[in-house]
């Protein structure tokens, strides 16, 4: 297979992960961003709300369990291609995304074991220098972090 044709088999492979937990991470998401308001519900009738809500952008990444098993603490982002096109931390720091969902997968991956879900403002605002390394196969390199090196502000939930 060619490194474009395997390249193409990872892409797909990740983006199934990704569609196969499409349910759960709104899940998630929801009940991140969607809250209940008991004076709300008692003055008004309104049980749940979001107010005055701005929208924003969440990227999601969910890593399978071999990944969990070595490095369970860090998250990676995808720094630099060959090709030269933009990647993740490009958008990431130009503002296109506020808030990352990084996950990993069980080993049967049926479902999502550990999360959190990351203010990428807070991110932006630090001096933390990662560790790059390439990525397997070689079409890309990746910006290797630990959780540890971000203020407490950066995690807005962690699960477990």
């Amino acid at each position: 297979m060619t490194n474009s044709a395997t390249n193409k088999t990872y892409f797909n492979k990740d983006l199934q992960l990704e569609i196969k937990f499409t349910r759960t991470i709104k899940a998630i998401l929801g009940n991140q961003f969607i809250y209940k308001d008991n004076i709300e519900d008692l003055e008004n009738g309104t049980d749940f709300l979001l107010l005055g809500m701005q929208p924003f952008k969440i990227g999601v990444r969910l890593r399978r369990h071999k990944y969990f098993l070595s490095f369970p603490n860090e998250f990676t982002i995808r720094w630099k291609r060959p090709s030269g096109v933009l990647t993740e931390i490009h958008k990431i720091m130009q503002g296109k995304v506020d808030y990352i969902l990084y996950g990993f997968v069980s080993e049967d991956e049926s479902q999502i074991i550990k999360y959190f879900i990351g203010n990428l403002e807070v991110f932006r605002n630090t001096d933390v220098e990662p560790i790059i390394k390439p990525n397997y196969p070689l079409d890309s390199w990746l910006a290797i972090y630990k959780i540890t090196q971000f203020p407490d502000t950066f995690i807005e939930k962690m699960y477990p």
